[in-house]
């Protein structure tokens, strides 16, 4: 039994050194002596070194050994030790990388995860200042160009149950998913784990416990309601890294599809290690790759195997058309490799030239990878669709998830989708052409200049039934900038002129870089954050008006009633925003009534915000240019002004003529509504002689708002379904907001909060009819009480504490 034990510990740590060696194999000069030091920093603990935080910082790890290569490391990055003490007792079980360091997966763009495992002696305070440390060090080393992660582990946070996790204070980050995924995550750590320092881990299957070893768990017997949460995460991981989260959830498929028979991938790295295969196919990258070729020819489903390989040869970063890079281990693996899959010079040159994609290739990429992936999810939403929701994924958690997800796949059409850089170092164009297709009545948009020989050359990049929205895509995805020339083919060279006038304005207001989003933002309804109205984009009525500037500042016109024939001089409104959910949107209005829509559009939104919107004006026009922006950024002022300061017992009226009509703009609790006064003299008399009329709410009659809470109006968000739950004797109030504000009340007896909302969420996430669509818009769940005695809506399931962390 010994002799068994000690065969595995030998095979266990040869292993462990070939994967030091080819991680280091991979690494330039530079970054092998930042890899060495890693352990360094946390055995010993100085005011003089990286990440020092004070004296009560645990330190020390078991059995470290100081080796010549640490030593060396110390003098290139000039490391003082001599003043550094090592702790009486080692806090720290052991440093460990994990992830594609060291296998096929690793590039010269790879991040570092270490997993750092604790002492379960460790308080709650000093795992936050160990916690603490690790940040300080990751941005030590960020400065030399070198992502390294760092996620304390509790030794037992893999033992015990779940629901004692509590008490562990571990502090795995968002890149390890939380409670998305538990024992998938500990199989991924098996199958790619090699020690930095400290205890070795026992990480073969059935492995005995050893005081010499340290043992996390068995990853072997995986929960069926896992593989769920799990494929959820890696979706959300996959909105940056779609080619590498691709092949994570097309393994958890392919697991999923043996269930329960599976053959993970960290028992076949043991299987070769046993038969003494030390070879470039005993690799995590590697053999996550076979798993799922071998389950896609099965299935005979050839479009992903192909998309699939392509992802793996790009993330590996061997780059077989240049002759002149160094060969190392991995090289001539992936040669046998490419020939196999019959692959043409052409298709390599492509391949190992992705830093210099063009948008229109990343665009075709990006779609097959999110297809691919929604294809993935799919299935295992089907296969988990058996078995309960997995209890270690928190509801408040799932909700999260599918919202940040639902910014990204969502199929609203007024949605302007990141496209993701992928490789790219650049994929900003010098010109950009406009055309607009009769046949379909849409614009489409071409990365080049305006030759008709150009259009027999290239594909449209990017098409859609909003002008606006091609020029909004191109800024928000750093394809235009303000050196960027529009235009627009078949129009005169000054509708060009504009074009590039209006593109030049929006570089400057969207930023292409990913906006940051808390917690606490997504538990709550969205609002706006930024809004930039486009005026007289699509059609300009200025162009053909006789008058002059002057005179309509001198006269102090109404620009959407001018002169003796009330001329409207805004007729198109494009309206761009950002909310706090992090999504950019695009809606047009157009017509005589466009400012009026538009207004009615964005009040809710803007009202509902804390903080000041963001709001600018760009106007199109050929004439009143100043005029025109002058005035609807007052009226957007007005509106949210007005909308604030109505009450849900009142509504605020403000009397606009725009064109020949007369209209009210009327203002409360819920947004704002306009109607035609033109018929009501005596009522118009009243508005124009006090400008602002303060009315009694009127009458709702059987409108659902009526006996609603107050706060359940505040809270209405068009969008998103919405729970408020009130806990009282005679049972539980459950009011229901659908996605259009339709509003369902009713009582629910025998149950509590907790239970309903656990109820709900299976609900929507497995049994909805709509789960034919991608049903990433779970709902919103918000408990009703009262604090110093007014009723409010709390988020479900958020503390306060890690509310304002971003997701």
């Amino acid at each position: 039994m010994q002799d068994e034990f000690d065969k595995f510990e030998r095979a266990a740590q040869r292993l462990d050194v070939i994967r030091y060696a080819r991680a280091i194999a991979l690494l330039s000069p530079l970054k092998r002596h930042l890899l060495r030091l890693i352990p360094i920093f946390l055995h010993y603990h100085a005011p003089k070194l990286p990440g020092y935080n004070g004296p009560l910082t645990p330190s020390g790890i078991v059995d470290y050994q100081f080796l010549a290569e640490t030593t060396e490391a110390c003098e290139t990055l000039e490391i003082d030790l001599s003043n550094a003490k090592t702790a009486a007792r080692p806090l720290i079980e052991g440093i460990y990388s994990m992830g594609s360091t060291a296998s096929f997966g690793q590039n010269p763009q790879s991040d570092i995860d270490v997993w750092l495992i604790h002492s379960d002696l460790l308080s709650k305070n000093e795992c936050e200042l160990l916690a603490s440390k690790a940040v300080l060090l990751t941005q030590w080393f960020a400065k030399f160009d070198l992502e390294v992660n760092f996620y304390l582990v509790h030794p037992e946070q893999f033992i015990r149950e779940q629901g004692e996790q509590a008490d562990l204070y571990n502090c795995m980050g968002h890149e390890h998913s939380g409670s998305a995924q538990h024992w998938l995550l500990l199989e991924e750590f098996y199958r790619s784990q090699f020690r930095l320092a400290g205890r070795p881990i026992a990480w073969w299957p059935n492995a005995k416990k050893s005081p010499k070893l340290l043992t996390l768990g068995d990853a072997n017997t995986l929960p069926a309601s896992e593989y769920f949460g799990a494929s959820l995460w890696q979706l959300y991981k996959g909105v940056e890294k779609p080619h590498k989260a691709l092949l994570k959830v097309l393994l958890l498929e392919a697991y999923a599809s043996d269930y329960p028979n599976t053959q993970l991938v960290s028992e076949r790295i043991w299987q070769h290690t046993l038969k003494g295969d030390f070879s470039a196919a005993n690799d995590a990258y590697y053999l996550l790759y076979e798993s799922i070729e071998s389950y896609l020819k099965k299935h005979g489903d050839n479009r992903r195997l192909e998309i699939t390989r392509r992802c793996f040869y790009l993330k590996c970063g061997v780059k077989l058309s240049r002759h002149d890079q160094a060969v190392d281990w991995r090289y001539f693996k992936m040669q046998k490799l490419v020939a196999d899959w019959n692959w043409s010079e052409s298709l390599l040159k492509t391949l190992d030239h992705c830093e210099n994609w063009h948008c229109g290739q990343l665009q075709w990429f990006n779609e097959q990878l999110n297809e691919l992936m929604l294809g993935s999810y799919r299935t295992l939403l089907q296969f988990a669709s058996t078995h309960r929701l997995s209890e270690s994924l928190r509801i408040s958690e799932l909700g999260l998830l599918t919202r940040k997800l639902h910014t990204y796949f969502s199929e609203d059409a007024h949605q302007i989708m990141r496209l993701n850089p992928l490789w790219s170092r650049s994929i900003l164009e010098p010109h950009l052409s406009v055309i607009y297709s009769e046949q379909d009545k849409s614009y489409y948009l071409y990365r080049c200049s305006p030759n008709p020989k150009n259009f027999l050359e290239y594909s449209a990049v990017f098409h859609s039934k909003s002008k606006a929205k091609l020029l909004v895509w191109a800024s928000l995805n750093g394809v235009a900038d303000s050196k960027t020339h529009w235009h627009e083919v078949r129009q005169s060279k000054r509708k060009s002129t504009y074009l590039t006038h209006a593109g030049n304005r929006l570089d400057g207001l969207i930023v292409h870089q990913s906006t940051k989003v808390s917690k606490m933002a997504l538990y709550q309804p969205w609002h706006f954050s930024k809004l930039v109205f486009l005026l007289n984009f699509n059609s300009d009525p200025t162009e053909s008006w006789q008058g002059q500037d002057i005179m309509v500042d001198y006269m102090n016109s109404n620009v959407f009633s001018i002169g003796r024939r009330h001329l409207n001089m805004v007729d198109s409104i494009d309206v761009i925003s950002l909310n706090s959910w992090g999504e950019w949107h695009c809606h047009h209005f157009e017509g005589e009534k466009s400012i009026l829509d538009a207004l009615s559009f964005v009040t809710p939104g803007m009202k509902r915000a804390s903080a000041t919107v963001s709001v600018e004006v760009i106007s199109c026009s050929s004439k009143l240019r100043s005029q025109t922006e002058r005035t609807v950024q007052n009226l957007l002022y007005r509106a949210v002004r007005l909308s604030r300061q109505a009450q849900s017992s009142t509504t605020l009226g403000y009397a606009l003529q725009v064109g020949r009509l007369r209209y009210g703009l009327f203002f409360n609790n819920r947004g704002m509504h306009y109607e035609n006064l033109s018929d009501a003299k005596s009522f118009y008399q009243q508005l124009s002689q006090r400008k602002l009329l303060e009315l009694p709410r009127p009458t709702l009659g059987d409108e659902p708002f009526a006996k609603v809470p107050a706060v359940i109006q505040d809270y209405a968000a068009k969008g998103a379904i919405q729970y408020f739950l009130r806990q009282r004797e005679e049972g539980l109030d459950v009011f229901i907001l659908d996605e259009k504000n339709e509003l369902n009340h009713y009582v629910q007896e025998g149950t509590d909060v907790d239970a309903l909302v656990n109820k709900l969420s299976h609900y929507h996430t497995f049994e909805d009819p709509q789960l034919e669509r991608d049903n990433f818009n779970l709902p919103q769940f918000f408990k009703l009480d009262r604090v110093k005695g007014e009723l409010v809506a709390l988020p479900f399931g958020v503390t306060q504490e890690s509310s304002e962390v971003d997701f």
